[in-house]
């Protein structure tokens, strides 16, 4: 529901729905990985560990998303980049 709303606010401000800029592109990755997740608890081959493996993956995506794409400060999102202190 975020990346649908996110691409409407998109097209408001930028005129246009997505722009593979690197923070939509993490996002992206993220949600697929957690489809991925999803339907591999619906599998039964993929329960337990492979399931928890796949969740793991997705929570280091994130932290890849929001500390790394946020610390490099490109694209059209780096107006919510850090700053590092020198």
């Amino acid at each position: 529901m975020g990346i649908l709303c996110g691409a409407v606010w998109a097209n408001e401000a930028w005129g246009s729905y997505w722009n593979w800029d690197p923070k939509e592109t993490w996002a992206f990755i993220t949600w697929t990985i957690f489809a991925i997740y999803l339907h591999s608890r619906t599998n039964q081959n993929w329960k337990g560990t492979n399931s928890a493996l796949v969740a793991s993956i997705g929570f280091l995506i994130i932290w890849i998303c929001y500390f790394g794409i946020n610390l490099l400060g490109i694209g059209l999102h780096s107006y919510g980049s850090f700053t590092l202190p020198i």
